[in-house]
């Protein structure tokens, strides 16, 4: 199996867990490997994680960037769909909860701020938002996809939510 392969395999198990509650030995029995074997492609649970975060990222960006290529209404309710239905962990790492790292906390937000200015750009382009009115919707969208993520369960209707979205930023 390549690295790649494996990193998705190992995601969903981060996405439902933090670092301290998953072991190694969870991981190479998901995989269904030896450990020697995991350890070939992860020296640590630490470098693990890291290669996890880049992997995940990018999946996250290449979203983003599909995203921009549809209308603004469908890039609202993928946006906040897109955490739970692909369990991508970028999407919530940044959560002060998750990572204890501060270099990698430094590392997360210079890729948030990559992938605010996609956002910034693709809605200053399509619909003439400001930077400070992209970033109260890129805000809210975010909560409402980490509180669907978080509880697994949207406590109300998305379809609802999402059209009181477009209906406050007069999106169509």
């Amino acid at each position: 199996m390549e690295k790649h392969e494996l990193l998705a395999i190992i995601e969903p198990m981060f996405y439902d867990k933090t670092f301290k509650e998953i072991s190694l030995d969870m991981i190479w029995k998901k995989l269904d490997m030896k450990k020697a074997s995991l350890y070939y492609y992860f020296p640590s649970k630490e470098k693990l994680l890291e290669e996890l975060i880049i992997f995940s990222k990018e999946i996250y960006k290449e979203n983003i960037i599909n995203l921009t290529k549809k209308s603004p209404k469908d890039f609202v309710k993928e946006f906040i769909a897109f955490p739970k239905k692909n369990k991508n962990l970028f999407s919530i790492i940044n959560q002060s909860w998750y990572c204890d790292n501060e270099q990698m906390k430094e590392i997360l937000k210079s890729w948030q701020k990559e992938i605010l200015s996609i956002i910034n750009l693709y809605f200053k382009e399509k619909l003439d938002f400001s930077d400070e009115k992209v970033f109260i919707l890129l805000s809210i969208m975010e909560d409402i996809s980490k509180k669907r993520c978080i509880y697994w369960e949207c406590p109300m209707d998305i379809e609802k939510i999402t059209n009181e979205i477009y209906l406050i930023f007069n999106i169509k």
